[in-house]
This record gives structure tokens, C-alpha cells and sequence, in this order.
């Protein structure tokens, strides 16, 4: 596998041969190491509805005829709303979640607009200010040990796979 699959940064080359031939399978090699670099750059949208990421996953099962080819990654943004009050919180997420479905990321964050403080999503924390994150087949569910409803905007970022 080259290299410059796994490379970040669009290739610079000050050198084209100069017969056409030569040139021609030059351009056309340059040309997917470019593509490569540019394609596998993640995705800067943070949406409220499923879309490619930019990422790639490693290879999942190989079956005859399918080569060993790596995963896309989907993410979608849940508009969670204020958290609960030392309590739990469901919102629908919308996300097929099946035998195929695989969780890669999940996390989020708060915002008490008034309070001016912020929280990242779980929070790590003693006993009762930890803030739970997790998911089932439907909702996205948050858990909190304490008084957090100061905190109005609260998203949550889901990041996934759909094949095995």
C-alpha cells in the first residue's frame, strides 16, 4: 500500500516529464495521489442529519469478490436541548440502529448561556456532578447527578458506522 494513502497534505511537484507518454502516466498517478489526500480530509460540517464525515474506518469483512475496503464514517449532530435536573433525558436520535450499526464516537457538549460556563459530554466527575452520555437503538440518553438544567444548549455528536 503506498504511503501517500495515509497522507494528509496535497503532494507538491515542480517536475512533469516533458514527453507526452511519460507526462500522461505522470499526471494520472499525481493526479490520484492528489484525489486520495483531498478525499480522506474530514468533513468540517456538523449537521442535524446523517452525512459522510470524511473518514475512513478499517477494512470490515472481506467477502469473495469484495476487495478489503475501508468503511465510511457518518456522522450526525442531536440538538439535545437543556439537560435534566439530576435526572435522565431521552431524545430520538434517528440513526438506523441495527445488526450493522457501530458506534465510533459519541460525545458533546453544554452550554449555560446565562452562567457563562460550558461542560464537555460525559463529564468525568465525583459523585453526584459526573454527567452520563450513552445510546440505545433509539434516543441518545443523558444522566445527571446534579442541578443542570442552567445548561440550555446541549449537543451531542454521533459518529458511526453501517456496515459490518
Amino acid at each position: 500500500m503506498n504511503s501517500q494513502q495515509f497522507e494528509t497534505y496535497v503532494p507538491v511537484y515542480d517536475m512533469v516529464p516533458e514527453k507526452w507518454e511519460e507526462a500522461r502516466q505522470f499526471l494520472v498517478e499525481h493526479l490520484k495521489k492528489i484525489s486520495n489526500a483531498v478525499n480522506i480530509r474530514e468533513v468540517g460540517f456538523f449537521l442535524d442529519e446523517e452525512l459522510l464525515s470524511g473518514k475512513s474506518f478499517i477494512p470490515g469483512v472481506t467477502l469473495p469478490g469484495n476487495p478489503s475496503i475501508a468503511r465510511s464514517v457518518f456522522r450526525k449532530v442531536i440538538e439535545f436541548g437543556t439537560l435534566p435536573n439530576a435526572g435522565t433525558k431521552f431524545v430520538p436520535h434517528g440513526i438506523v440502529f441495527n445488526n450493522n450499526f457501530t458506534l465510533i464516537q459519541l460525545f458533546g457538549s453544554a452550554t449555560d448561556p446565562i452562567g457563562l460556563t460550558a461542560l464537555p459530554l460525559p463529564l468525568a466527575a465525583a459523585a453526584p456532578f459526573q454527567i452520563e452520555l450513552y445510546m440505545n437503538s433509539t434516543d441518545i440518553i443523558v444522566v445527571t447527578g446534579s442541578a443542570r438544567s442552567n445548561y440550555t444548549r446541549v449537543f451531542v455528536v454521533v459518529e458511526y458506522i453501517l456496515e459490518l
